[in-house]
């Protein structure tokens, strides 16, 4: 009877642990400014003034844990996805979504990469006949330059009527229009790759809005377009590439 009993426990822990699910990786953004998280609601206090988020998105592909290619977990109501590509945030008028899940499940410390791009392959097709996320048309420029890659848009609530816009995507794109993809990389592809060391999928990934705005003052007339020969865009590629902007440290940031 003991011996029974022993061999039922045994295969009771087998089928309890082979009953465990082991839950998807998900990455969680959380955008902050000044250590705090950054809502619509929240006052921005950059430069002494005052702003209001009125939309905060952009896409991530290429996304890499320890160099191997991740694909995306999507919601089963959504029938043509483009799995290599996720779209994060949103803008105050809407919904916002703050999470990525991934196909892979995590159970230690890794390097994350990705892209904060839309692949050429892909960035200049038909939104209206894409496959979601691409088929947003607030996130579409034109043919010719494709998708925004990133949309930042504040409203000042020191100065009324004052406003700040980011938006980057790709430039220097060369076709017959802007009706037209073109059919080589444009000049300034204008993508930017980020890198986590000792990501853990248990904690969140914290966006800097100071880091991303530092040394610039923010008005109507240095918002961002994409051009590169604008002083405030030159300022803003420089703080993508040479600042933390993503982070799992919030330490750092404060």
């Amino acid at each position: 009877m003991r011996r029974f009993l022993i061999t039922f426990i045994i295969l009771a822990l087998f089928v309890a642990i082979a009953c465990q699910k082991t839950l998807p990786t998900k990455l969680n953004f959380i955008p902050v400014i000044n250590g705090q998280p950054v809502t619509c609601d929240s006052d921005l206090i950059i430069a002494e003034e005052a702003w209001q988020l009125s939309t905060f998105q952009f896409y991530l592909s290429k996304i890499q844990l320890d160099s191997k290619m991740q694909n995306i977990n999507y919601d089963g109501s959504l029938k043509e996805v483009n799995n290599e590509i996720a779209l994060i945030g949103g803008n105050c008028r809407g919904e916002f979504n703050w999470q990525v899940e991934l196909d892979s499940q995590l159970k230690h410390k890794a390097l994350l990469e990705f892209e904060l791009a839309v692949p050429f392959e892909v960035n200049h097709k038909n939104p209206l006949t894409a496959k979601f996320p691409l088929n947003q048309s607030d996130m579409f420029w034109a043919w010719q330059l494709g998708h925004k890659f990133l949309r930042l848009d504040l409203a000042n609530k020191t100065v009324k009527g004052e406003s700040w816009s980011f938006h980057l995507g790709s430039t220097g794109c060369d076709s017959a229009s802007v009706m037209r993809a073109p059919k080589v990389p444009c000049k300034n592809p204008n993508r930017v790759s980020f890198a986590i060391k000792n990501f853990e999928p248990s904690k969140p990934i914290y966006i800097s809005f100071n880091n991303l705005t530092s040394e610039l003052a923010l008005n109507s007339e240095n918002s961002c377009m994409g051009e590169l020969n604008q002083s405030a865009c030159r300022v803003l590629y420089q703080n993508l590439n040479q600042r933390v902007i993503f982070t799992q440290d919030l330490e750092s940031l404060k």
